[in-house]
């Protein structure tokens, strides 16, 4: 039977060769080395994935620029990145760093808090009725995209919001913007299992560790968005996303609530999935509430579509909406995961 650790590593050459070239190069190189098992024994199922080892060895190179497997990573190399085979170096670093990896991987977990989804959230409030949100993010990472209605958004047809950061986000078709405004939200809250303290520069340097080395303009919006929300944080709590979702509403402020997960429902099994759009469903039973989602039917089997699009692999966006018991629900738009274009339905 094969090892279904090392069978990630395999998909995972291919899924990121274009995205993310210097991983998918080291990614076919950790497929078969032999220090794999041992590097990741401590961690838990769920941090045995290749986006978490390389984020754990990214997290050391930040701290040590100096080391000689940085010369290969574009944000590190100042623009002049080694375009050789970074594997022998990567693996390299792994054994003589290698109590340092397993801690990182035994004891954290893929935090890609992507600032770019906020451009698909507030495209899908624009649809929603006008009115005053109490936005609960789940899945909320470091919570910067509670920061929605407080940034800029450009669409290739002028820019919302007066942020100095500006979300790029090309929206089609022809005509079309990505919203008439931003919206008014009264009261904010982030749920997640493991919440990152940007105060904290550990956490700060892990959410950066997490961004793929070959993206450089998302560590330029990245590095300004946690000053943003430093200089005005949003409350985060720690917290289950099926076990504390109805507590979390409850303590939200003024606003009709409306809950986002954007890449998040991916992380829970298909029973947890069930759980939670169950446990959404009971709330909106009782009160007005709306659910807006961004996520991939290929990977989340509770979405409201229809049949032509269960299981398809692109992200969409769409919502669910409860108002006096009822619900409705739409699929509006076809996006890319981190937010850099939509395409309207």
């Amino acid at each position: 039977m094969a090892d279904p650790v090392r069978m990630r590593f395999r998909r995972f050459v291919a899924s990121s060769r274009k995205r993310a070239p210097l991983y998918s190069r080291i990614s076919a190189a950790l497929a078969d080395w032999p220090g794999l098992e041992e590097l990741l024994a401590d961690a838990p199922d769920p941090a045995r994935v290749p986006v978490n080892l390389f984020a754990a060895v990214h997290y050391l190179l930040l701290a040590d620029p100096a080391e000689p497997l940085a010369r290969f990573y574009p944000n590190l190399a100042g623009g002049r990145a080694d375009t050789g085979d970074p594997a022998p170096e990567f693996l390299a670093f792994c054994a003589d760093h290698s109590a340092e990896v397993r801690e990182l991987v035994a004891t954290r977990l893929p935090q890609t808090n992507e600032v770019g989804r906020a451009s698909v959230l507030v495209a899908a409030l624009g649809e929603l009725p006008r009115g005053p949100r109490a936005h609960l993010d789940i899945g909320a990472s470091a919570g910067l995209n509670l920061m929605l209605d407080r940034l800029a958004y450009s669409d290739g047809h002028g820019v919302l919001g007066g942020s100095d950061l500006v979300l790029e986000c090309t929206v089609r078709p022809e005509g079309r913007r990505l919203a008439g405004e931003l919206p008014v939200i009264t009261s904010r809250l982030g749920l997640d299992a493991n919440p990152l303290d940007l105060t904290n520069s550990e956490d700060a340097r892990w959410l950066e560790a997490c961004v793929w080395p070959d993206q450089a303009d998302r560590f330029v919006r990245l590095r300004r968005a946690i000053e943003l929300f430093v200089a005005d944080p949003a409350p985060l709590r720690r917290g289950d996303a099926v076990a504390d979702l109805r507590s979390a509403v409850a303590a939200l402020g003024p606003g009709i609530p409306v809950a986002t997960t954007t890449w998040m429902l991916c992380y829970l099994d298909a029973g947890a999935q069930r759980e939670f759009a169950a446990v959404l469903a009971g709330i909106g039973a009782e009160r007005d509430l709306d659910w807006v989602w961004a996520e991939s039917p290929s990977v989340v089997d509770v979405l409201p579509l229809p049949d032509a699009l269960v299981g398809s692999d692109p992200t969409l966006l769409g919502y669910s909406s409860w108002r006096d018991g009822r619900r409705t629900d739409r699929v509006l738009a076809q996006c890319h995961p981190h937010g850099y274009w939509l395409t309207w339905w």
